[in-house]
């Protein structure tokens, strides 16, 4: 299985082992920063790729520009003539993504709200609540989105 979406269209513009170097490094850029690659479209005169970022635990990303420059210096290494049109994403982090357990004390205590309160209006046991807010149980991302989006709620 390849790294790079739909590099099969690449196929009549590189040799096959082209593709699969090209498809090494682009597995390194996955491992290293978590940047994907997606061959959208190929004509007689260009071809597009969508590179993408997502969440990565170094937490040191890559702006718009500085995705456009890795795609061109990766796909320029094989000649392609062609013009390249990058389509880049970077990175947006979620607004989830604030909540850990110093977030929802501070919430609870603004709004006077109690474990038991958070229990009663989701039916998720005190004993699960106590402990995310305690940090002794790590949050997952939708446990994270539970608490964001409850406290969002006008009070």
């Amino acid at each position: 299985m390849s790294t790079i979406i739909d590099i099969h269209k690449l196929a009549g513009l590189i040799s096959p082992a082209g593709l699969e170097i090209l498809d090494e490094a682009a597995a390194l850029q996955k491992k290293n920063s978590n940047i994907s690659f997606k061959v959208i479209k190929v004509t007689d005169n260009e071809f597009q790729i969508r590179t993408e970022q997502g969440k990565h635990l170094s937490e040191n990303y890559a702006d718009a520009k500085l995705l456009v420059q890795r795609t061109k210096g990766l796909f320029s290494f094989f000649g392609i003539n062609k013009t390249l049109h990058v389509h880049p994403v970077p990175y947006a982090q979620s607004r989830t993504d604030v909540v850990n357990p110093k977030w929802l004390n501070d919430k609870m205590l603004k709004n006077g709200i109690k474990v038991k309160d958070i229990a009663n209006e989701t039916g998720i046991e005190k004993s699960d609540i106590s402990s995310w807010i305690n940090g002794e149980k790590p949050m997952s991302q939708p446990v994270k989105a539970m608490f964001y989006y409850y406290f969002s709620k006008e009070k």
